[in-house]
């Protein structure tokens, strides 16, 4: 059994962290990894790596985005969690996909007011399923991070290894970090 460390502390990113000898404790909110999507997906290289591994390799972004944030909060999770995290995706992942793919073959039909109707709504849908990855997340044990970046790990897994160089850069951090 970890005994605690006595450490509280933020890691600089305004997260609240304490740590036993190997068990992380992160607050991860539904908010917060939203802010941090929209401002890491912003970045045009992440962008194409995020899409390459999605349309390429068959990734799920929100969880590389999910992972990218406990990367940079240097937590993780055991591989026997794996699982769980890649099932909670379940839900979602068809209806997403699906609605996906008949926004792709309407584009040419609509009139753009109804696409960026379409494409906000899909929006919706993405943070419907970023808010099933934190609920799993809070609910299975995290630990320090000593090994591999779970982007790396992802990547890997997805056979799209050499797109891990753009998710290894570090977050740049904005003036909201600091909050």
């Amino acid at each position: 059994m970890d005994e605690p460390s006595g450490r509280t502390g933020t890691n600089g990113k305004g997260v609240q962290q304490s740590m036993t000898a190997e068990r992380a404790t992160i607050s991860l909110t539904l908010e917060r990894l939203w802010q941090f999507s929209l401002q890491y997906y912003s970045v045009r290289e992440v962008k194409e790596a995020c899409l390459s591994l999605q349309n390429h390799f068959g990734g799920n972004v929100n969880l590389l985005l999910l992972l990218k944030w406990l990367d940079e909060q240097q937590v993780s999770f055991g591989e026997e969690d794996w699982h769980r995290v890649e099932a909670c995706l379940g839900r979602s992942e068809t209806l997403l996909h699906s609605y996906r793919e008949l926004r792709r073959k309407l584009k040419r039909n609509l009139p753009d007011t109804l696409y960026r109707e379409a494409l906000q709504f899909e929006l919706l849908l993405e943070k419907q399923q970023q808010s099933d990855l934190v609920d799993c997340i809070n609910s299975i044990r995290l630990i320090n991070n000593r090994d591999l970046p779970l982007t790396l790990i992802y990547c890997r897994q997805l056979g799209g290894e050499h797109l891990h160089d753009v998710f290894s850069k570090p977050v740049e951090p904005t003036s909201s970090d600091s909050l």
